[in-house]
């Protein structure tokens, strides 16, 4: 009984000395020697996923830094723990931790009973893409335009975001028309093009002045997606499948910290940047390639058979009409 009554006491000692560990090892993580910083890393691996409770945050405070060693060590090396773990029912303890943000929201009515909300996303910064190509992908350099690379990216004004993509019942009342396969009001509009999202969104402007409503940038819509973390997806890091039932209505990854929903299933959202490769140098409110035949798009399709359910995911498609593409509105005003 005495063994057993003093065992708290020890894990407390235990969970002390392993902090106290992590802490002398994300302190070599700010090194500039990369020797210094590999060994660090390895070290910090071995611990596995109990270290992402402080190197999160670590994370987080580096990306204000002038040298950027320290962050993209710290990222790589979550992504390595998210890899070297896949199975560890502790991956996403960490992100279970995080509370909720309550950001303010705004309701527009298109007809009685029939609202957009949509939710204020503060300006910030955060990260970029990914050096994890996840599933079936043996390298990010097989995949260049894909999640590679990563970067450091500034949203320096605040926006607006659909906290739901648009189902049918908006866009037939906006649009007139609904060619979606699976035709049920309350579900996302998708089989809609590029264009016509933007004609969407051109209708709300003139319905609604002055908000002046659009497609999302790639970054707009990553950094809502991640909604302050750094995992794979919005949740942490352990894999989540498309249609997975942790996804459904009401379900534990229904909402984002941001309180916005399905940004990991459901359909496709068309974005407002051409597609193609990106630099891996700092930006400020990027807005994609000059120019290019494909269009970006998010998110992913509850039906697709993958299993690439990710912030950093992004694919491109010509802007026309395609089954399981829909959109999320953002806006702004002056």
């Amino acid at each position: 009984m005495a063994a057993s009554g003093c065992r708290p006491d020890a894990d407390r000692a235990d969970e002390a000395d392993r902090s106290a560990q992590v802490a002398t090892h994300l302190s070599a993580l700010c090194s500039e020697d990369p020797a210094v910083r590999a060994d660090a890393a390895d070290a910090l691996v071995r611990i596995g996923p109990a270290a992402l409770f402080q190197l999160c945050p670590f994370i987080r405070r580096h990306l204000a830094d002038a040298h950027e060693h320290a962050w993209r060590a710290g990222y790589e090396l979550e992504e390595r723990i998210a890899r070297t773990c896949q199975g560890d029912p502790h991956l996403d303890d960490y992100y279970r931790s995080l509370k909720p943000v309550r950001l303010p929201t705004r309701i527009f009515t298109l007809a009685d009973g029939l609202t957009m909300e949509f939710v204020r996303i503060p300006p910030g910064t955060f990260i970029q893409g990914s050096t994890n190509p996840g599933t079936g992908v043996p390298s990010a350099e097989d995949m260049p335009c894909t999640y590679a690379p990563v970067r450091k990216v500034t949203i320096s004004r605040a926006f607006w975001i659909g906290r739901d993509e648009v189902t049918q019942a908006q866009w037939e009342k906006v649009m007139g028309f609904n060619r979606s396969r699976e035709q049920r009001p309350h579900l996302a509009v998708e089989r809609i093009s590029w264009d016509e999202a933007l004609e969407f969104c051109r209708r709300l402007s003139e319905r609604f002045a002055p908000c002046r409503f659009n497609l999302p940038t790639e970054a707009q819509w990553e950094y809502a997606c991640r909604a302050g973390t750094t995992g794979r997806h919005a949740f942490g890091n352990r894999r989540l499948d498309r249609g997975d039932p942790r996804l459904a209505e009401g379900e534990a990854f229904h909402e984002n910290r941001w309180g916005l929903r399905h940004m990991h299933d459901r359909v496709f959202e068309w974005c407002l940047d051409f597609y193609g490769p990106y630099s891996a140098a700092p930006a400020t409110d990027p807005t994609g390639p000059v120019s290019g035949d494909e269009r970006s798009i998010r998110s992913n399709y509850t039906y697709c058979s993958a299993s690439e359910v990710r912030c950093a995911h992004r694919v491109g498609f010509p802007p026309q009409p395609r089954h399981g593409i829909g959109l999320r509105c953002v806006f702004t005003e002056d």
